[in-house]
């Protein structure tokens, strides 16, 4: 579960280190911020897990309004 939160806080994360700066990500479609907020309210999240959950959702939700 780990690996998956990991993932989807990388492809959100903005921030460029000039030693290795990361390319721009292409904004995500409406099926694919579906496809990840389903993935997350399919699965269980326990302790400080869960603050980070929230945190991400609700970042994913704002783009998914917009």
């Amino acid at each position: 579960m780990e690996k998956i939160i990991g993932f989807i806080m990388a492809l959100i994360k903005k921030e460029n280190n000039e030693n290795n700066p990361i390319p721009p990500i292409p904004p995500f479609s409406k099926g694919e911020l579906e496809f990840l907020l389903k993935l997350i309210s399919e699965c269980t999240f326990q302790g400080k897990e869960v603050q980070v959950v929230y945190d991400l959702v609700y970042k994913l939700q704002q783009l998914y309004v917009k």
